[in-house]
C-alpha cells in the first residue's frame, strides 16, 4: 500500500482519495472536499425520493457522493478493536444501505441529476440481451484497499497501489473467477487505466473499450469496478452468513453533462434488474447512484460501474463483496439472456 503514485485528485473523478497533509496547494473543489471533511460536512442527509430538479439548479459535479452515514445494525463490527499505532487514523464500519438487515429490500435511488425516474418501473421494464462476453475493466486500477484485517490507516495514505493483488484488480479477478465458474465467458482487462494520467482515466478507458468491442463483438456486458472514497474513516460494511462484506453502488450515467448516450435509461433499466439480485443480500447494496456524466456507459446496453467498498475497506472485505455481487450478476445474465 506503500506505492501510492498520487497525490491530489480532481473533481471530474468518480471517488475522491485523501490528499497528504504536506500538500501545499490544491485546486477549490478539493480544498471545499477537506474542509467538509474537516468540519463534519461532508455528509447530507437523503429522504431516499426521487426528484426532479429544475435545469437551473442542476447539481453540479462534486468530488464526493452525498450520503448519509448511518451506524452499521451488526453490533459486533465496531467492537473490541485492536489498538492502532500512533499516527494511525482509525475507521469505523457504517451501513450506507439505508435499510436495516429486517426492512424488506426495496429499490432506492440518489439521484443528482434533474431527471425523474422510477427505479421500479423500469426494473420491471422488458429487456433482452443476447448470451455473450463479459468485459471487466479498470478505469481507476490504482484504488487499493487495507490489508486484511487492518481497521487504520497511516497519516499521508494516498490509497492507491499498483500491486494487483492489493488494489481493485485483484477484486475484479474475484468478480471474473465466480462469472467463469458459472459458464460465462469473461474477458478481464488489468491494465491500470489511471497509473501514469487520473484526469485521462475514463478518455483511455473508453478508448480501450471501444477496442476491446471491435476484436470482440461477443462482449454483451462492460462493468467497470472501481472502490469508493466516502470518507477514509468510513467503511461500507456488512455481515452475510457471518462474513464481513463490503458494500457496493452501482453508478449509472446519463447525458445530463453532454454525453451522446441517448440509451442511458436502458442501462439504467439493467442496473435495476442488478439491484434487485443484489439486494437478495441484505444491505450488500446502497442506493442506485444515477448521475450527470455518462462513464462510458453509452458503448453498450450493458455499460455499468460497480464500486465495491471504499478506501477504508480490507481487500478481504472487498472480495467477499466481489464475490456475492458476481452471483447477483449471474442470475441478471440468465434472466436477460
Amino acid at each position: 500500500m506503500k506505492e501510492g503514485i498520487f497525490a491530489l485528485l480532481t473533481a471530474a473523478a468518480i471517488s475522491v482519495t485523501a490528499v497528504p497533509q504536506a500538500a501545499s496547494a490544491v485546486s477549490p473543489e478539493v480544498g471545499e472536499y477537506l474542509t467538509r471533511m474537516a468540519t463534519g460536512t461532508l455528509y447530507v442527509r437523503y429522504d431516499g425520493e426521487d426528484k426532479s430538479v429544475p435545469e437551473s439548479e442542476a447539481v453540479p459535479e462534486l468530488p464526493f457522493f452525498e450520503s448519509e452515514i448511518e451506524e452499521s445494525p451488526e453490533e459486533s463490527m465496531g467492537a473490541d478493536l485492536p489498538e492502532i499505532p500512533q499516527g494511525a487514523v482509525a475507521v469505523q464500519a457504517v451501513n450506507l444501505s439505508r435499510l436495516e438487515v429486517t426492512e424488506t429490500p426495496r429499490l432506492l435511488l440518489a439521484n443528482e441529476t434533474k431527471f425523474t425516474v422510477n427505479l421500479d418501473n423500469l426494473a420491471d421494464k422488458t429487456q433482452k440481451i443476447k448470451s455473450g462476453a463479459v468485459l471487466i475493466i479498470h478505469t481507476h486500477g490504482t484504488e487499493a484497499y487495507l490489508p486484511p484485517n487492518v481497521e487504520y490507516y497511516m497519516e499521508g495514505e494516498d490509497f492507491r497501489s499498483t500491486d494487483k493483488k492489493e488494489n481493485v484488480v485483484a477484486v475484479g479477478e474475484e468478480f471474473a473467477a465466480v462469472l467463469r465458474a458459472n459458464g460465462i465467458e469473461v474477458y478481464h482487462d488489468q491494465t491500470m487505466y489511471d497509473e501514469h494520467s487520473y484526469t485521462n482515466a475514463y478518455a483511455a478507458s473508453r478508448a480501450a473499450c471501444r477496442q476491446w468491442l471491435a476484436d470482440h463483438p461477443e462482449i454483451r456486458y462492460i462493468i467497470d469496478i472501481h472502490r469508493d472514497a466516502v470518507g477514509e474513516t468510513q467503511k461500507p460494511l456488512c455481515i452475510i452468513d457471518g462474513v464481513k462484506t463490503a458494500q457496493v453502488m452501482l453508478v449509472i450515467g446519463t447525458n445530463e453533462a453532454g454525453a451522446n448516450h441517448s440509451g442511458w435509461q436502458d442501462n439504467l433499466s439493467v442496473g435495476a434488474k442488478y439491484q434487485r439480485h443484489l439486494n437478495n443480500y441484505p444491505t450488500l447494496a446502497r442506493p442506485v447512484y444515477l448521475r450527470r456524466a455518462s462513464y462510458n456507459q453509452q458503448l453498450c446496453k450493458g455499460s455499468m460501474l460497480i464500486e465495491i467498498g471504499s478506501a477504508a475497506n480490507t481487500i478481504d472485505e472487498a472480495k467477499a463483496a466481489a464475490k456475492l455481487s458476481a452471483e447477483a450478476f449471474c442470475k441478471l445474465y440468465n434472466e436477460l439472456k
